[in-house]
């Protein structure tokens, strides 16, 4: 049974106040499923029990990132903010993962989806004393130069990056390349602040524009489902048309502070297959960066500053059954999200991974 409760009133009594809105995540947890659960909370885990799905860490098919909680003597200095002292948590299979593996560590791996940055984590005290607090970790900067996150590796950036990492973003950022979505949502805070007539004032505004997102352009009329009414402002309550714009869900996406939305891989397909049948993709590197699934964004950076040519997008190889998600004719090589990856007759058909070993 679906309850909904109108939290407008107490949202206007927290403007009123001066209060800032701030974000909050609400766990399905009438609907998500035993492992989902566990995940949320953590999961301990042997390597070998991970799979490795475009260079990314999955487990079950579901996107994890891994961290060991163990922080030895240094639990103090972690938990009072000293990230510098704490391990590194992982969230694609880089080459400091595979040389632990190789090594044969044994500690106490942890996978889990939480996004919150926040850790369990265990250590000793000065004492010699057993101790468990929270604390916040930093991200592996060999994982963000391995996936050139953010063209991390391409820009020498890593370092500055994982200052300001977020790992909502980034699981919202891979999405496409696996099975599940995470066993959550996200709201804004003031989401609640709708107009009561809502649902007609978006219609009335997207069939302004034909149905047509006025970002990409693309012609949504028989996929109306994909087009989205973006408040310019955040505010769910100005309803004015200057504040109001059709948006395709992955252009939503791309607007400040709505890098947590969630765009299912088969939609980012069909958004770009349309753009591709409408001419959107014109053979530029700047359309291609701009409208590629983000997923391949790092890969694409990297192949870009190795001079190659823009990549087709949504390309179906002759005789192939899938559409890979970006491809060069002349070279015969394409990259595809698919897990596992099919093969295709006299075509190289990669993973991301792949590609970043590729394009080098």
């Amino acid at each position: 049974m679906k309850i909904a409760h109108d939290f407008s009133a107490l949202w206007r009594i927290a403007e009123q106040l001066g209060a800032a809105l701030q974000p909050f995540q609400l766990s399905r947890t009438s609907t998500i499923s035993a492992i989902e659960a566990e995940l949320i909370r953590g999961r301990e885990v042997k390597l070998h029990e991970l799979e490795v799905v475009s260079g990314l860490l999955a487990y079950e098919g579901r996107q994890v990132l891994l961290y060991i909680p163990d922080q030895g003597s240094n639990i103090d200095r972690v938990v009072a903010g000293d990230r510098d002292t704490g391990k590194k948590f992982h969230v694609a299979h880089c080459s400091a993962l595979e040389s632990m593996k190789n090594s044969g560590r044994f500690e106490r791996y942890i996978a889990t989806t939480d996004v919150s940055g926040t850790f369990k984590l265990t250590g000793t005290d000065i004492y010699n004393r057993k101790k468990e607090d929270t604390g916040a970790l930093y991200v592996c900067q060999k994982c963000l130069q391995f996936l050139n996150y953010k063209q991390a590796k391409i820009n020498y950036s890593a370092k500055k990056l994982r200052e300001t990492f977020d790992l909502g973003e980034f699981f919202t950022t891979f999405s496409s390349c696996f099975r599940y979505l995470p066993a959550r949502t996200t709201a804004e805070a003031g989401e609640a602040i709708y107009a009561p007539n809502w649902k007609e004032i978006s219609a009335n505004i997207r069939a302004s524009v034909h149905w047509k997102c006025e970002e990409c352009t693309v012609d949504l009329s028989a996929n109306k489902h994909l087009l989205h009414t973006h408040h310019i402002d955040g505010m769910k309550g100005n309803n004015t048309r200057s504040n109001l714009r059709a948006l395709c869900n992955a252009c939503h996406r791309n607007q400040p502070l709505h890098n947590h939305m969630y765009v299912p891989r088969e939609e980012m397909k069909l958004l770009n297959q349309l753009r591709r049948a409408a001419g959107i993709f014109d053979g530029s590197w700047a359309k291609v960066m701009k409208y590629a699934d983000p997923a391949l964004h790092g890969v694409l950076g990297i192949a870009q500053a190795a001079d190659w040519e823009p990549p087709a997008i949504e390309f179906s190889p002759p005789g192939a059954s899938i559409t890979a998600e970006a491809a060069w004719p002349r070279r015969r090589f394409a990259i595809s999200l698919e897990h596992p990856l099919p093969e295709i007759y006299a075509w190289r058909l990669v993973d991301l991974a792949g590609a970043a070993r590729e394009f080098g």
